[in-house]
């Protein structure tokens, strides 16, 4: 008799629960359509209520309901009979009585636009944004992290790393180290960077049995596996660490050709850089010394010529010769 008792109750239960989550679901679906019945008002003016429940697939009695609610919570919806009438807003109904400022609306819009080569932001949620703050031209600002060379598997290789690091899903990929040696890699990502014009993902990689950077354009035969992992378990230290000794700069003097102009404007600054006469360019700077300042300046080609120091003047004279033996040798 008890657990008939109990049996009937917990069914009773199930019931309200289920009662419960219904009309959560319907709270939702109502919310979601008042913010679009606003939304399209905003934008398009007055639109019949015929129009807006062809829109969002309800009946017109349905959006009736609605615009009354809109009228209890204080947002001045009217309508208008005859021909040209429908359902309108006040002229001049925005958000600008919230709290935000102008500054505010035009960071928040920025944000999104910047987030939208990442996929973790919509154009959709972009346009409404821009029609509840009032900002009809939210298309001054282009950003795109791909390569010009091959932008549509760099979105999808950032793609397939995003969807990685929220679902907590294992990687498995192939990565260079700096003299070309490659390794096979399966790492637990924890975090994407951009940092100095280039992104990154920081993870646990397993084989190391470490916190590692590795930067997604070296980043080869990447595979997202069904493995997951607990995020709480790992902590990875900041970007840039710390205690990094600065680097040894040196002063440098070096004369470029007009053909480079773009590259110097570009790379140095503008305080560093002499126009002459015959439209070259001495540029006079310090520099980090090591290893990449020699790859850098050749680069350049035959489109640089180093003054200062008489060191690395020398040391490249030295790797160029080195380099014309790889094509004079048969």
């Amino acid at each position: 008799m008890l657990a008939l008792c109990a049996g009937k109750l917990y069914r009773v239960y199930e019931i309200v629960e289920h009662q419960k989550e219904t009309e959560q679901i319907i709270i939702d679906m109502q919310t979601e359509r008042l913010f679009e019945i606003v939304y399209t008002l905003l934008d398009r003016g007055t639109v019949t209520a015929q129009e807006l429940a062809d829109r969002l697939g309800v009946s017109k009695r349905t959006i009736l309901r609605d615009i009354e609610t809109l009228t209890l919570a204080k947002v001045p919806v009217y309508t208008t009979q005859g021909k040209g009438g429908g359902v309108s807003l006040l002229e001049g109904y925005v958000l600008d009585k919230a709290v935000l400022s102008d500054e505010e609306k035009e960071q928040i819009l920025l944000g999104i636009k910047t987030l939208l080569p990442t996929g973790s932001a919509s154009g959709k949620a972009l346009s409404k944004l821009g029609s509840l703050f009032s900002v009809k031209n939210t298309d001054w600002i282009e950003v795109d992290f791909s390569r010009w060379s091959n932008p549509t598997h760099d979105r999808e290789k950032f793609n397939n790393l995003k969807n990685a690091v929220m679902q907590r899903k294992a990687l498995a990929f192939s990565y260079p180290n700096s003299v070309g040696e490659i390794s096979e890699r399966k790492a637990y990502p924890l975090k994407l960077v951009f940092q100095g014009q280039a992104w990154y993902i920081q993870a646990f990689c397993l084989l190391k049995e470490d916190y590692r950077t590795f930067k997604i354009n070296r980043m080869i035969d990447l595979q997202v596996l069904p493995e997951t992992f607990d995020a709480a378990l790992y902590a990875p230290p900041p970007v840039v660490p710390q205690n990094i000794p600065p680097h040894v700069k040196i002063h440098i003097r070096a004369i470029f050709t007009a053909t480079v102009a773009y590259r110097v404007y570009d790379e140095f600054n503008i305080e560093d850089i002499s126009k002459n006469a015959d439209g070259s360019f001495t540029v006079d700077t310090s520099m980090p010394f090591d290893e990449w300042v020699y790859g850098y300046f050749l680069s350049y080609g035959d489109n640089v010529r180093i003054l200062e120091p008489t060191a690395l003047r020398e040391t490249l004279q030295e790797r160029i010769r080195e380099m014309l033996k790889n094509y004079s040798e048969r």
